[in-house]
């Protein structure tokens, strides 16, 4: 059975900004550096939605 646990607003706040840093990091190492700034917005919106099913929390 899951056990679920109220997070601060704080603790969703740190873990959407290391998600984010996180999936730039692996775009940077995908693509090329900077490509988050870069590349079309609706890609990496894609590219996104496919990284946070695969490793988000």
């Amino acid at each position: 059975m899951k056990t679920y646990r109220l997070k601060s607003a704080a603790e969703v706040q740190e873990n959407s900004t290391n998600l984010w840093e996180a999936f730039v990091t692996y775009l940077d190492s995908v693509y090329f550096e900077g490509a988050a700034e870069l590349l079309d917005k609706e890609l990496v919106s894609f590219e996104y939605n496919a990284y946070i099913s695969c490793y988000g929390s």
